[in-house]
Formats: C-alpha cells, sequence, structure tokens
C-alpha cells in the first residue's frame, strides 16, 4: 500500500480514553499515554477548537496576532 493513498487520520478504538480517563480518577500520571491519546485527537481534527482558543487566549493575553481563515465571515 502506498502512503500517498491514506488519510493522516488515527482512529481512536477508546482504550487510550479510558486508559487515561481511568489514571486520573485514581491520580496517576500516564504522560505518554495522554500525550498519544491528544496526538490521535490531532490527526482527527479535534484540536482544531482548543487551537483555535488558544489563538485568542493569546491574542486578548499577549497581543498575538490571529490568523483568519479564507472561509470565516
Amino acid at each position: 500500500m502506498v502512503l500517498e493513498a491514506l488519510t493522516q487520520n488515527v482512529s481512536d478504538s477508546g482504550e487510550g480514553r479510558w486508559t487515561v480517563d481511568e489514571a486520573v480518577r485514581q491520580g496517576t500520571p500516564t504522560p505518554v499515554i495522554a500525550a498519544s491519546l491528544m496526538s490521535r485527537f490531532d490527526s482527527q481534527g479535534k484540536a482544531d477548537t482548543g487551537n483555535r482558543l488558544l489563538a485568542l487566549m493569546r491574542q486578548a493575553f499577549g497581543g498575538h496576532a490571529v490568523v483568519k481563515r479564507d472561509d470565516a465571515s
């Protein structure tokens, strides 16, 4: 299979979610598993909202520029 034929989406089976959720409940640090889960979300475009909020906060508190999408009204 050619890499160009694949999307960059990394699927999420739910096991990483469950593991991170349980680790939080128990107060057990699992930084590598949590980072892996966040990477999966990022590959699925689910980090877009978080990144937009971060950009707005940086603008409000530090005066950093915000880049608007071309199709935004």
